[in-house]
């Protein structure tokens, strides 16, 4: 009574948890189980009706979970370093001669755990556009793609897909259509929209993993907090190439994944705060703005750089939820040296966005950092 009553008052789901220690394989509910959950599912359903309450069963070899009072199971997943599913996988990928390669380096598991995941990508230009391609030949078969952008001439030298026909058209339509040459199967959705928005936003929050291909402090802010609040593993990325006096001095790339136990974007000192209160204003407001001063400029960009970086990015992904070896998650390249390494960072005591003193696992319960709409000021 005490769980339903917070759960009530919070308007949270309730999961009820109890262990079959002697069971084969993974557990299977019980006939008392199937019996004892009829009363428990009316009563929750009647006490806390804004949940959607859960009973979970745990042995030896995983668990299963259920809608409480049916027979739906929904999967269960451990996220941190890695992505685990716990509960039985889906149907193994039917088009084994396809994948016989990739089976071989991380077997019939790895591979279905790849086609039975639904990942997003925000951002669709240089990275991103390069992403798609690999995701949709490692066999990612369900998508929810973000970007507010159409294709521009100046787009079409690091594109991957984009011809000078698609000038204008969409960068999802460009990036669907990629996807779905290599796939005919998949499922996207494509919105052309802006993921600090709070209706792209929420597009993001039932996803099984994340990848970020922007260059912009808002979204990465918007989404770096997603990922912990909603527990959806993420793979940040980005590229610079630094130029002065008309000589390329610099070029980096970032790789890092945010998930729980692992530091996000705060903790790394990716984000600048000023930078985000400017992407977050409207033309008019930042006009009026004393304190911003100037114009955005283009940054240099060039398709083999941005290749290497969602190569990485890819590469994590793959160790993150296969059986593949490989430990970073966290990665710099240096190409003017031409290497890549790992490093560390330190989660930050009581950080605001990963710990959980701040977003971390509050779900619903707590609103994203979006931009206001013009409605609600």
């Amino acid at each position: 009574m005490d769980v339903a009553n917070r759960a009530r008052a919070r308007e949270r789901s309730v999961v009820l948890i109890h262990t079959h220690p002697f069971d084969l394989g993974h557990p299977r509910f019980s006939d008392v189980d199937d019996e004892g959950e009829v009363a428990l599912a009316d009563y929750l359903r009647r006490r806390a009706p804004a949940g959607d309450h859960l009973t979970l069963v745990l042995g030896p070899g995983g668990c299963r979970a259920r809608r409480i009072g049916t027979t739906q199971e929904v999967p269960a997943w451990e996220v941190g370093e890695s992505l685990v599913r716990l509960s039985q996988g889906g149907p193994a990928e039917t088009d084994q001669a396809r994948y016989d390669r990739q089976v071989r380096a991380f077997g019939t598991d790895g591979q279905r755990a790849i086609s039975s995941l639904k990942v997003g990508v925000v951002g669709l230009g240089g990275t991103g556009s390069v992403l798609v391609r690999q995701l949709a030949r490692l066999g990612v078969r369900d998508y929810v793609l973000i970007d507010p952008d159409g294709v521009e001439t100046s787009n079409l030298n690091r594109l991957a897909g984009a011809g000078p026909a698609d000038v204008g058209k969409a960068k999802v339509a460009v990036a669907e259509r990629e996807i779905l040459a290599c796939s005919p199967s998949a499922r996207v959705r494509g919105l052309r929209a802006d993921v600090v928005d709070q209706s792209s936003a929420a597009e993001l929050t039932g996803l099984d993993f994340l990848f970020l291909c922007t260059d912009s402090h808002a979204s990465r802010a918007v989404v770096c907090q997603l990922a912990y609040q909603h527990l959806v593993p993420t793979i940040d990325m980005g590229t610079s190439i630094t130029v002065r006096g008309g000589v390329v001095t610099h070029i980096t790339g970032r790789v890092q994944m945010l998930a729980p136990e692992l530091p996000c974007l705060t903790c790394t000192g990716a984000l600048d705060a000023n930078q985000i209160r400017r992407e977050m204003m409207s033309p008019e407001q930042r006009a009026s703005d004393p304190y911003l001063v100037g114009a955005h400029e283009p940054q240099p960009a060039v398709i083999s750089i941005n290749s290497t970086v969602a190569s990485l990015a890819a590469t994590m992904f793959m160790a993150a939820v296969t059986s593949m070896p490989g430990q970073v998650r966290f990665q710099l390249y240096d190409g003017v040296r031409g290497a890549v390494r790992p490093t560390q960072a330190n989660v930050v005591e009581h950080c605001i966005v990963c710990s959980k003193k701040g977003s971390l696992a509050k779900g619903m319960s707590l609103p994203l950092p979006v931009r206001a709409s013009a409605d609600n000021g």
